[in-house]
């Protein structure tokens, strides 16, 4: 990837903004937030993981546009934190993390198997 690094970071900061302001407008259209953030963070795993499976090694505008910048700034596995300050927030912060590492393989798997399954 031969982009200069000012490029890389415009593209990471464009995704990371849409990222964010699809995630603040999904919350305040709900009174739910804790449902709303974990269905969030479960989206957001199953994106990285296709992500992860569709390019495969290679880091490519679009794939830094896409995971690191947009799913990264969609999710928001720091307020999960915070939330989990409580025994039944711990209680969800360990069932999120558990689903969203199947979900997020579950993605790369079907990423993968998008791309046609090879190693390149």
């Amino acid at each position: 990837m031969s982009e200069k690094w000012w490029v890389k970071a415009g593209v990471i900061f464009v995704g990371g903004a849409l990222g964010t302001a699809l995630r603040v407008a999904l919350l305040s259209l709900t009174g739910h937030e804790v449902i709303v953030l974990a269905a969030i963070n479960l989206v957001g795993c199953l994106l990285l993981g296709l992500t992860s499976g569709i390019y495969g090694p290679r880091i490519t505008l679009a794939r830094l546009f896409l995971a690191v910048g947009g799913v990264a700034a969609f999710t928001s596995w720091s307020t999960l934190a915070l939330q989990s300050l409580s025994l039944a927030g711990v209680l969800v912060a360990i069932m999120e993390t558990f689903f969203g590492v199947i979900i997020a393989g579950l993605g790369h798997l079907a990423g993968w198997k998008i791309r046609g399954g090879d190693t390149r």
